[in-house]
């Protein structure tokens, strides 16, 4: 008798964690608090980054649809049958979306304009991330976390954060002891311009701890164009042969999206050599696309820190 109390107290014992375990998560945004799933099964990924994170904490096959025609090489796997299409990354077909019955939706900003329409079809969780606000390391890993909390995988995203945050130290500490200043820039149809804000910017240099080859202030008064916004800084030969980065690190939106990727000679080739720069492509549609997600935010930090070992 004292066996089988002992064995039904255990057994409820079991039930209560499972069920603390796979508990709703509420979340507060927009304005409003939403209810999120316990342990969703049927997942619509509008973001590359959250869709990764999915599939670092294995549960990749619980994603049902995401934008296929734009998915990253290295998210290939799910280009298959078992992943249905669910738009374009700007524009989500939301009647088939809807026709999917998901559990959950998962967006970023670039679907802000649907948000409205996806949570009238099912919860609906912004994966955003403030590149802005000087914390952009931590907001990426507020959001891995509560992902993984929402999946019910909460034990291995927090030793998936801790390994991410040991490779972090580790790359800091190689570009704090490095020399190497770098700008980065955004290539878009055939117009390189400098990125010195942004998420690019604040992985590189704010996160990462790489040298700036050019300050903000450093750069003359931006101009204000007939949209309101600064009009681009742009970069070209003369832009390297006055402050000599020692790299260049590339964003390449245009190859990102299919079209004409940038020219292996934009660059003037004595300049760069006289200047003693060094252009680095990033992977295109790993940056433009994608970011802010356990396995992306890990490929970044090795894309960054490699030229940092190479002998100029």
């Amino acid at each position: 008798m004292k066996k089988i109390l002992t064995m039904a107290v255990l057994s409820a014992l079991a039930l209560g964690l499972s069920a603390c375990q796979s508990a709703p998560v509420h979340v507060t945004q927009a304005g409003e608090e939403v209810k999120m799933p316990a342990a969703p099964q049927k997942i619509v990924v509008m973001d590359f980054g959250a869709l990764d994170t999915l599939d670092a904490l294995g549960v990749g096959n619980r994603v049902k649809a995401a934008p296929v025609s734009n998915i990253p090489a290295y998210l290939q796997q799910y280009h298959s049958d078992q992943v249905q299409n669910a738009g374009q990354m700007k524009e989500p077909d939301i009647a088939a979306i809807q026709a999917l019955k998901p559990d959950l939706i998962i967006m970023s900003g670039r679907q802000n304009a649907f948000y409205k329409d996806l949570s009238a079809i099912a919860p609906t969780l912004n994966y955003s991330v403030n590149a802005a606000d000087g914390h952009y390391y931590e907001d990426v890993k507020k959001q891995i976390r509560l992902l993984g909390k929402i999946a019910g995988k909460e034990a291995l995203v927090q030793q998936q954060v801790k390994a991410l945050d040991l490779k972090m130290s580790a790359a800091r500490e190689l570009a704090q002891h490095s020399d190497q200043k770098a700008i980065v820039v955004l290539h878009n149809d055939g117009h390189v311009m400098l990125m010195n804000q942004g998420t690019y910017p604040a992985l590189i240099f704010d996160e990462l701890k790489i040298k700036r080859a050019v300050a903000a202030d450093a750069l003359p008064t931006p101009v204000i164009g007939a949209n309101g916004r600064p009009v681009p800084v742009m970069v070209d030969s003369q832009f390297i042969n006055q402050y000599h980065p020692d790299i260049v690190y590339v964003v390449d939106r245009s190859k990102a999206i299919g079209k004409t990727p940038m020219r292996n000679d934009y660059f003037d080739g004595k300049v760069l050599q006289r200047a003693g720069t060094k252009v680095v492509y990033l992977s295109a549609d790993l940056w433009y696309l994608s970011g802010n997600g356990l396995e992306s935010l890990n490929q970044q930090i090795d894309e960054v820190v490699k030229p940092l070992n190479d002998v100029k």
